[in-house]
């Protein structure tokens, strides 16, 4: 086959073409860090990072529903403290009312206090977190407690209800992070307002009023056991979130290793094309000089 000066032509542009294209590629590696800058350049990379993304995400939204579980059971856990004080604090004024010794007035006062009492109670069991009624099941837009007291009724009423709340924590953990309000307050807030209803009746005797110790005994036991549920679940969100941690770092990592470039490598195969280039260019030019020599003969 006759190779003419026309193929050579030919076939030095289509190389200096190719010697433009990779060092274009080189230098946006360069500019951008990134190995690929289209989804053409490197498909298999693409989906990679596609998929490194998604689980990222998918990560990124167990940290935010293990943190707002954490919240949730932090404030469950105060309002179990604060219930308790309350409850002892009935119960160390159910034990002076008991003996009898009391003037009508001083009954009066505990009476008074005992309502306070309740009515604190019935606060800390309307505990909110944002926007949410923690203790009223799925109807957290709904107050839990309420006591009607018209003058001819006194009774607490719960609006909530008995469902629970639960959070997906990870790709296999999902945790009911809620109290049933029911169960943990509405036996208490009936006893401390029967308390204080005994109390304002001066016809019943303190004897009936220390009836009601054994009650609060086994509310300040059954909440002593919630509070130790609502910690076991603190420890578990903390090892979750330790873990959700841990792979992000993983998952980032190799995300980094599929789609930054090298520097190193890249400055060194932007050199090497450069000289490559440059030589395209000088045996081009000798080609062009030995055309146009051949043209004017």
């Amino acid at each position: 086959m006759r190779v003419t000066n026309s193929m050579m032509i030919r076939n030095m542009l289509d190389h200096l073409e190719t010697n433009m294209g990779d060092l274009n590629d080189l230098n946006e590696q360069l500019s951008s860090g990134k190995v690929f800058q289209m989804p053409s350049d490197a498909p298999i990379k693409v989906s990679d990072s596609m998929n490194y993304k998604s689980q990222l995400n998918r990560n990124e939204q167990f940290q935010r529903n293990v943190g707002q579980t954490e919240n949730w059971l932090n404030t469950t856990e105060s309002a179990l403290k604060s219930g308790t004080e309350v409850i002892q604090r009935a119960r160390e004024l159910t034990i002076k009312t008991a003996n009898d010794s009391l003037t009508s007035g001083d009954r009066k006062m505990v009476a008074k206090e005992m309502k306070e009492l309740r009515d604190e109670l019935i606060d800390i069991s309307n505990a909110k977190l944002g926007d949410s009624y923690i203790f009223s099941g799925q109807k957290t837009d709904a107050k839990p407690f309420e006591v009607v007291d018209n003058g001819i009724d006194n009774y607490v009423k719960y609006n909530g209800d008995t469902s629970k709340v639960a959070r997906r924590l990870n790709e296999n953990v999902e945790m009911d992070i809620n109290l049933n309000g029911h169960e943990v307050f509405k036996d208490e807030i009936e006893s401390i307002n029967k308390i204080y209803t005994q109390l304002e009746d001066e016809s019943i005797s303190g004897e009936d009023i220390g009836n009601n110790l054994s009650e609060m005994d086994d509310s300040i036991n059954k909440y002593a056991e919630l509070r130790a549920e609502v910690g076991g679940k603190l420890q578990r969100t903390g090892n979750v979130i330790d873990r959700l941690e841990a792979n992000e770092i993983h998952i980032k990592s190799l995300k980094s290793k599929n789609e930054d470039a090298d520097l190193a490598e890249v400055i060194t195969n932007l050199k090497m094309e450069e000289t490559v280039y440059r030589a395209s260019l000088a045996s081009g030019s000798r080609i062009m000089q030995q055309s146009l020599v051949d043209f004017i003969r």
